[in-house]
């Protein structure tokens, strides 16, 4: 059985990540065997890990969408590519799109990686180093930011042992990476007869390979149920004519006019999405433009507040008008703040002038005008940063929203030059029908009824011949499963009954439509994930990537974005000692978790001690909202019982 070498990370840079409200700059060395970035809810902890994903792969999964859609493993590369600008914005504020970069170091077997990614580039890469056996290939100053990415591609496939890079972002994001979709292996036969395939299979060239047949007899499978059900409609459609008629005709529906039909009806299907899509900018922007009028009538409110407790924090004797010194110095204390300079020195200079005439005028207090003076200047300054942002905003979605304009009048010259050419065409078919035409009909439905028919038929033919070509290598994963079963299930065995204390078991079932795993607890069947509770399908789920990891790869970096919420606490300390039965092998583990879910932290705390476990606290990053700040004392003391337990 081949073994892999996957990336195992041991250093991570984050910059201007404006989610991370604290710091501009993350710098993470990963030392340790367990890496924990622990915090409350809702402060960016699954964030993170999607993070390390993009930095690796360039894409983010999205959420909603269950493997079975994408329908082979290129697929969901391809399709999922577009998604991560959508996942980071908002995460990173206007201002930080072009500064917003995460850099990842990372070793496969003996080579050294290291990669720079800017958050809306994934096909692209601002650096990519690698060294090994002490020669260095350092091409960023070469190549174009895509060409580097090409090339990162190229190396990090032939490294890691696959024949396609594609087959290594689907083994990250859905073996090596347990997230908070919770996507599961075990009951999704789909998504787990690729991963049987690549890790039991005898290499990742025949892999690929029994990915595109599955997906073939998919595709055909799908195509002639779909037929099926045009032919019932077809027939439906045509026992309804005959009875308005009560005869037949003889005409026959003509090929290209249908499929000038189709072409009408997809243009205009297309350009009602555009519409859309232009509404959901109008919408964007009119409400960007809203908030840039409320930041303005802030900042002109607050402006004529500082003059109006300017002009009262002087002496009647000595009016503003007159005291050209302090006019001086507030024309320069104003330049500064709205350019963001230090200020302090001019604001140092006001209150000594400040004080000097309260000297001579002892019924100005100064002092107290003086701090509601700075506060104001500070609002000012943040407004004005706001501001700044919600234009950038703007400026972004008009430019969007004239690109969708000229798409969509494309579309309507298209749409418009379809019906200029088949005018009379287009009238007939959105013409009620007559009784010659009901007659008309009648003929070209049952024309209609046998094309479907055949091609039915033919896609069931392609359909049997790619399961056909799929046996042998059906086959093939059978023989090589046996072999390894015998270390396989051990492993598996391990790893879940530390975690369920239940007696487990997990057998190979191939059948007509798919490859997978069949699990036994107790000697029952559990063929439906109903049939386990959430948190024993999730650590079972996590169970079983351990043992592939463990027996499929010399080095790994499993992410683990823990769902303890799921936990009941007698499982708590369970998972724990999993993680940590995991963390005493040769690969590393990389979690996320609740800082309060203090019993599985605790566990794992005590069994890998700071010498095997580091655990990072989100609340260096980001700041509490204002509830967890009411508990931020819990937070603490949970923090504090975790790293004694290091100790």
């Amino acid at each position: 059985m081949k073994q892999y070498n996957f990336p195992d990370i041991t250093r991570i840079e984050i910059k201007n990540f404006s989610l991370f409200k604290k710091t501009q700059h993350i710098s993470l060395d990963i030392d340790k065997k367990v890496f924990c970035l622990a915090g409350a809810n809702g402060l960016g902890k699954s964030t993170f890990v999607a993070i390390i994903n993009y930095a690796l792969t360039g894409i983010v999964k999205k959420a909603d969408a269950n493997f079975d859609w994408y329908k082979s493993i290129p697929g969901f590369y391809l399709k999922s590519k577009s998604f991560a600008a959508d996942y980071f914005d908002g995460k990173v504020a206007e201002s930080d799109r072009d500064l917003a970069e995460v850099t990842l170091h990372f070793n496969v077997g003996e080579a050294f990686y290291k990669v720079t990614r800017g958050f809306f580039e994934p096909d692209e890469l601002r650096c990519f180093e690698k060294t090994e056996n002490e020669s260095s290939m350092e091409l960023s100053k070469n190549l174009t930011p895509a060409d580097l990415n090409e090339e990162y591609e190229k190396n990090l496939a032939k490294d890691i042992g696959l024949s396609e890079f594609d087959q290594f972002v689907f083994l990250q994001i859905f073996v090596l990476t347990f997230d908070e979709t919770h996507q599961l292996l075990f009951w999704n036969n789909n998504l787990m007869e690729r991963v049987l395939h690549l890790f039991f299979g005898l290499d990742s060239s025949k892999a690929k390979l029994a990915d595109q047949l599955r997906k073939d007899v998919s595709k055909y499978d799908s195509n002639a149920r779909n037929i099926q059900w045009d032919i019932t409609k077809a027939r439906n459609e045509l026992k309804n004519i005959i009875k308005q008629l009560g005869n037949s005709g003889t005409h026959k529906d003509s090929v290209d006019e249908l499929k000038i039909y189709e072409d009408h009806k997809k243009k205009t299907e297309e350009l009602d999405e555009l519409f859309n899509r232009s509404d959901n900018i109008s919408d964007n922007l009119r409400n960007t433009e809203t908030l840039i009028a409320d930041y303005s009538l802030k900042i002109s409110a607050l402006k004529s507040k500082y003059e109006l407790i300017f002009n009262r924090s002087n002496p009647d004797e000595t009016p503003i008008e007159r005291n050209t010194e302090i006019i001086d110095v507030l024309n320069e204390l104003k330049v500064k703040i709205f350019s963001g300079e230090d200020y302090q020195p001019a604001l140092d200079r006001l209150v000594k002038i400040i004080q000097e005439l309260k000297q001579k005028h002892p019924r100005a207090d100064n002092v107290e005008f003086l701090e509601e003076l700075k506060k104001i200047d500070e609002k000012l300054f943040k407004l004005k940063n706001e501001a700044k942002t919600a234009q950038d905003r703007k400026n972004r979605l008009i430019e969007e929203e004239k690109s969708v304009s000229v798409v969509i009048s494309e579309v309507k010259e298209k749409i418009a030059q379809i019906e200029k050419d088949n005018s009379d065409l287009i009238k007939e078919l959105n013409r009620p029908k007559t009784e010659d035409g009901l007659s008309s009909l009648i003929n070209s439905y049952k024309d209609q009824i046998d094309r479907y028919v055949k091609q039915k038929e033919e896609n069931r033919k392609k359909r049997d011949q790619k399961k056909k070509e799929l046996k042998p290598l059906e086959k093939e994963l059978s023989l090589q499963y046996n072999r390894a079963e015998s270390k396989f299930i051990p492993i598996f065995n391990g790893y879940a009954k530390s975690f369920l204390g239940l007696n487990i078991d997990i057998q190979l079932s191939i059948t007509s439509k798919a490859a997978f795993f069949q699990l036994d607890i107790n000697d029952s069947q559990r063929k439906k994930s109903h049939q386990l509770s959430e948190s024993q399908r999730y650590f079972i789920d996590i169970a079983l990537r351990m043992a592939l990891i463990q027996l499929g790869t010399h080095n790994c970096t499993l992410l683990v974005d823990t769902p303890e919420g799921s936990l009941d606490i007698a499982y708590e300390s369970r998972a724990g000692k999993m993680f940590a039965d995991f963390s005493k092998k040769k690969y590393n583990l990389m979690l996320t978790a609740n800082i309060n879910t203090s019993q599985l932290l605790l566990q794992l705390a005590k069994m890998c001690k700071g010498s095997g476990m580091h655990i990072e606290r989100m609340t260096e990053w980001t700041t509490l909202s204002d509830v967890q700040q009411q508990e931020e004392k819990f937070i603490e003391d949970a923090y504090l019982k975790i790293e004694k337990a290091l100790t």
